[in-house]
């Protein structure tokens, strides 16, 4: 095993660990009717992971992207109700790629859809107007990291929520979705935007993040599945023993599989460059594929008790329908995925779908 791969062992280990001791049906419970668990994102916070593959000099702690989507599939696997992905992958990146430092507590980062937002310099102060839809985990954020238009060109700015007008909204899974409205709100730090930083490349990172989550709340919905399985009997035998179920839960295993090595590839990708869209494209189709079938194989093999609030198999299942619609579901990613082929011609397909 070479250093890196260790390295990111120890990652995954740590992970699992602290997960494994804070989270539990409880404090899953209680994060659903407040939106989130700041007591774990506290854990996480000491133990540095919301900076994985954030660079050192801006206050980060270093590593790959690989390296954060392995830590972020542990978090999916679970239902962690923090904003992981949106601090690391999202805002960490807008700030630390346009000079600016990371700033302790959550993060919140927009715009990744059609809507805009317009930066001002008033005097010795920048002003950001503008309204952004839907934006997860505003309300509960310490900043919310957003791309603005200014004359000079796109500039980065840190935003304290308190300064904004904040609609609370929330999606399947309780998380905090929430409406933004920014009235010449002052920034608290504003910085050109860096190079590749912008509302497509934002959108891309989003969906590469809710793939690797959703990697993980699908292997944690099959392994609940396979442990119900072979405790539930039924008609003398425990019905993992029928052969119907035993294929259900195969095809379950095979659609977990495959959206973790789509997830993991697309992060490769992204970290090491190369064809970016046609890689997140392809995996946050087919994790959103995988997310469907899984969740409705796990709750036919649970039958009526996986949809009770009690039993675990819902935080995992809603998340996964709740995922699959943000930062561009399955329908949109394959329109764009389309596109991108037939631009380039038939020449180009097999090429294209083998060197990544």
């Amino acid at each position: 095993m070479n250093a890196p791969n260790d390295i990111r062992t120890m990652l995954v280990e740590s992970a699992t660990r602290l997960m494994s001791d804070h989270v539990d049906q409880k404090m899953l419970d209680s994060a659903k009717r407040e939106g989130w668990s700041p007591a774990l994102w506290q854990v996480l916070e000491q133990a540095e992971l919301p900076r994985v593959s954030l660079p050192e000099d801006a206050g980060g702690a270093g590593g790959t992207l690989s390296d954060l989507a392995a830590v972020l599939r542990v978090a999916g696997r679970f239902a962690a109700p923090v904003p992981l992905a949106e601090t690391a992958m999202l805002s960490g990146w807008m700030l630390s790629a346009s000079g600016l430092p990371l700033p302790r507590g959550a993060l919140a980062a927009g715009p990744a859809g059609t809507e805009a937002l317009t930066a001002r310099r008033d005097r010795r102060r920048w002003q950001i107007s503008g309204a952004l839809k839907r934006m997860p985990w505003a309300r509960i954020a310490h900043r919310l990291v957003v791309l603005a238009q200014s004359d000079d060109g796109p500039v980065v700015a840190a935003v304290d929520p308190t300064r904004c007008r904040i609609a609370p909204g929330h999606n399947l899974a309780g998380e905090p979705r929430d409406d933004v409205i920014f009235d010449a709100v002052t920034a608290e730090q504003v910085a050109p935007a860096g190079a590749g930083v912008t509302r497509s490349t934002l959108r891309l990172r989003g969906a590469l993040a809710r793939s690797v989550l959703m990697a993980g709340a699908l292997e944690h919905a099959l392994a609940l599945a396979v442990d119900y399985a072979r405790q539930r009997v039924q008609f003398g035998r425990k019905i993992g023993q029928f052969q119907a179920i035993q294929q259900e839960l195969a095809r379950c295993a095979g659609e977990s599989a495959a959206a973790v090595a789509a997830a993991l590839s697309a992060a490769g990708v992204v970290e090491r460059g190369g064809d970016v869209t046609l890689a997140v494209a392809s995996a946050k189709i087919r994790t959103a594929d995988a997310a469907r079938e899984g969740a409705l194989i796990a709750h036919q093999v649970h039958g009526a008790i996986g949809v009770t609030d009690e039993y675990a198999l819902h935080h995992a299942t809603l998340r996964l329908w709740a995922w699959r619609e943000e930062y561009g579901n399955e329908a949109e990613w394959a329109a764009t995925l389309g596109g991108i082929i037939q631009k380039r011609g038939a020449d180009a397909y097999w090429p294209a779908i083998t060197t990544n």
